[in-house]
């Protein structure tokens, strides 16, 4: 039987210029009516484009395609492989994607519910790099090769704000959990590197720090907002017997709409 143009694009869900498309790239070549001029295509034809349909759905590029035209089947087959493995490698890096964008959610859930409140709860261990202290930018070789590994090599990497307890000074940079670690294999970069510091297990109090997104660059707009959770703070300190133990570690969540939110971890103990 002999399809034209028009049932051949009905038959798999595409328009008439996909066909010719796929008639330029070479994978079918239809006969021409000497009459009409009218093309005609093969039950091969549907299924080779059937086919190919399938393949660029898998990811594989025209080009890619193309290599395995007139190959021996264990070329494709190896071809194949190649491939299958590029999707497991994507479909586990969206796992850890979809585990990060599942915990932000959470957060941005837990700062709508504590509102101005705070909970104890334990800071999970994470190991971080920082990039700068109060207005200046730290660029030792070492420490940017540090940044673009954290950056690139790790799917979960998180943004933080660091404040020291000592010297009240706050520095900026990114962070993995341990677990991440764990899960992502990333152990190397980790081995006797002098930039990559440790925040360990342990209790803290958590709540929400919100400004307009307009104040983002400006800390002295940024400053009563900042006056106002430390008042609350002292306030939640002295009612629940506790002292400040340890740098406090904020967790940025975004600031593409109206404001700018993190989420505060301030270490505690009890006095």
């Amino acid at each position: 039987m002999k399809y034209r143009t028009n049932d051949l694009a009905k038959i798999l869900g595409v328009t008439t210029n996909t066909i010719r498309r796929y008639e330029k790239n070479g994978y079918i070549t239809p006969e021409k009516s000497t009459d009409s001029g009218y093309r005609s295509y093969t039950q091969g034809d549907i299924l080779k484009i059937g086919l190919i349909r399938l393949l660029r759905k898998c990811g594989f590029t025209h080009y890619e395609i193309e290599e395995c035209e007139g190959r021996a089947k264990e070329d494709i087959r190896d071809i194949a492989k190649n491939k299958l493995n590029e999707l497991d490698e994507q479909i586990q890096r969206l796992k850890f994607l979809r585990h990060w964008l599942k915990d932000n959610i959470a957060m941005i859930d837990t700062c709508k519910i504590l509102d101005t409140d705070f909970t104890i709860m334990d800071c999970p261990p994470v190991y971080y790099v920082l990039y700068s202290n109060e207005d200046k930018l730290l660029t030792e070789k070492e420490r940017l090769k540090t940044i673009t590994d954290f950056m690139y090599a790790a799917p979960e990497v998180q943004s933080i704000k660091l404040i020291s307890e000592k010297t009240k000074t706050s520095s900026l940079g990114w962070a993995i959990k341990e677990m991440d670690i764990e899960r992502v294999g990333l152990h190397d970069i980790f081995k006797n590197n002098k930039y990559i510091k440790y925040y360990a297990l342990q209790k803290c109090i958590y709540t929400p720090l919100r400004y307009p997104s307009k104040y983002a660059d400006a800390p002295d707009m940024q400053a009563p907002y900042i006056e106002e959770l430390n008042k609350r703070k002292e306030k939640f300190l002295q009612e629940n017997n506790f002292a400040e133990k340890g740098d406090t570690m904020l967790f940025f969540l975004g600031s593409l709409g109206e404001n700018t939110d993190w989420m505060v971890c301030i270490p505690v103990a009890e006095k």
